[in-house]
């Protein structure tokens, strides 16, 4: 039972850390895929935007001419692309007609002091003569030193995001129509920059190209050692509880599995195992009710069975020999009027071959398996006339009452019918059931010899009666005198 327990604890701590686990690899595949483009090709392309400033700063160094298409002609517009070449700077394409697509592309510009387009790849992007305040990400002024490395950064666009440099070019001074003019010129330069998932191999190829890979990857390393001792202590203190709840299930099921239907478990929460300990419990209660009716339904079918065979013994045997002696002593007295012992014999013959028919038709119980409990007391009642010639006057009503009921009534009229019978020599009977006042009365009445209720009595059929209405929650009212007959009178609640 412990290395089951333990095996679900170690599912869960499994689960713990295979979970985490996954989301570690997972945050690294989108680190790999959207932030290392922002510090490799970033950092990288940045690089290549700046040394292409510089080129076409240090290409034009007596300024450049007003309305130049600047840029390499020949090259075929890329937009969203960009192309490096061999010297480490990029291709900027020079785009005489108008920018194709709706994406951003590599484009240089030559800007004036005064803050104008002179020249630049793409007129009809950015077109000469027009500020270029209203273009560029910062002012240009006159402020900027010769040749250095004025402004980086990015730039939104509404042709995308672009990674721009501004470099300082000299101009020729006193002129002025034909070049950026006399305080020199800055040069501007954008290429296309991409803020979306890359492959992570070919990011990861890039960290590792840089050196950067160890460095991203320490945080990661440290994470994942750290994920093992506390997977298991989490998955330890998540799963003690439930365990335990689990190990009382199965203690509970092995009881019941030898036969101990009285296990009640409490229930420990509202969640899955909690409603499961709240149904065994219920179900172990409905398993014992089961069990001990089928038990006890046992014990009355064996006791009718016993009764029914002892009927046929007792018929099959002692009536016929009963009888037999009767007539042996019928013909004595015939050949003998005055035989006074031949009268006696047969007299008390007669009187034991009614008490055995009594008998015969007690154990010979009726059943309930007809039409309910009305059809199975009139059912008694034509047993005692046709079998004992007893009249009986019979007032039965249909009433509707539960199962063990209906069993304790029938047992009860069949007892107070053996009794006035056997021992009150009756032979006129009234049975009577009706429901009234919210209760099921039943009455059995004899005018046989009666008896003295607060006499102590030799047979135990009274106080069987008193044991069923008792158990019913009923009452029981015997009304008798010795020479004035027996009146019984059972009251039980009605459903």
């Amino acid at each position: 039972m412990r290395r089951r327990a333990w095996g679900l604890s170690g599912r869960l701590i499994a689960s713990y850390i295979l979970v985490t686990l996954a989301v570690v690899v997972l945050v690294e595949v989108l680190a790999l895929g959207f932030q290392v483009p922002l510090l490799v090709n970033g950092a990288q392309l940045q690089e290549q935007v700046n040394a292409t400033a510089k080129s076409y700063a240090e290409r034009y160094p007596g300024g450049v001419p007003a309305g130049t298409v600047l840029g390499e002609h020949g090259q075929p517009p890329e937009p969203g692309v960009v192309r490096p070449a061999a010297d480490g700077t990029l291709v900027v394409p020079a785009i005489a007609g108008p920018v194709p697509g709706g994406q951003a592309v590599t484009v240089v510009l030559a800007i004036a002091a005064d803050g104008t387009v002179v020249a630049s790849s793409a007129p009809a992007l950015y077109p000469p003569g027009r500020p270029a305040t209203s273009e560029l990400p910062v002012p240009v002024t006159s402020q900027m030193g010769i040749g250095q490395l004025f402004k980086t950064g990015t730039l939104s666009t509404s042709h995308g995001s672009v990674l721009w440099d501004l470099a300082w070019a000299p101009g020729r001074a006193g002129t002025s129509g034909s070049s950026a003019g006399p305080a020199g010129t800055v040069i501007y330069v954008q290429a296309p920059w991409s803020t979306g998932f890359i492959n992570p191999v070919s990011a990861w190829d890039e960290l590792v190209q840089l050196g950067e890979a160890r460095a991203l990857l320490s945080g990661t390393f440290a994470l994942l050692l750290a994920i093992v001792p506390v997977g298991v202590l989490f998955g330890l203190l998540a799963s003690h509880r439930l365990v335990r709840r689990v190990r009382r299930l199965e203690t509970a099921t092995l009881a019941v599995a030898d036969g101990d239907y009285a296990v009640a478990l409490p229930s420990s929460g509202r969640d899955e195992v909690g409603r499961l300990e709240a149904n065994f419990t219920a179900m172990t209660r409905q398993l014992g009710s089961a069990l001990a009716a089928e038990r006890q339904r046992a014990t009355s079918d064996a006791r009718a069975a016993e009764r029914a065979r002892l009927a046929r013994e007792i018929h099959d045997a002692i009536s016929q020999h009963l009888f037999g002696l009767r007539m042996i002593a019928a013909g004595m007295r015939r050949a003998d009027p005055g035989n006074q012992q031949a009268r006696a014999i047969e007299r008390i013959s007669e009187e034991a071959l009614r008490d055995m028919q009594a008998l015969l038709t007690e154990l010979r119980a009726a059943s309930l398996d007809g039409g309910g409990l009305a059809s199975a007391l009139l059912e008694i009642c034509a047993a005692y006339q046709d079998r004992l010639g007893v009249s009986v006057d019979a007032s039965v009503d249909e009433v509707t009452v539960p199962p063990p009921v209906e069993h304790a009534l029938l047992r009860i009229t069949q007892e107070a019918c053996a009794n006035a019978v056997r021992h009150g020599r009756a032979r006129r009977l009234a049975v009577s059931l009706s429901c009234q006042d919210g209760q099921v009365q039943l009455a059995v009445r004899d005018p046989g010899v009666g008896f003295d209720p607060t006499a102590p009595q030799d047979g135990s059929g009274l106080a069987h009666i008193r044991d069923r209405v008792a158990e019913l929650g009923g009452t029981v009212d015997i009304d008798s005198a010795p020479g004035r007959g027996t009146a019984l009178t059972v009251r039980v609640p009605a459903p």
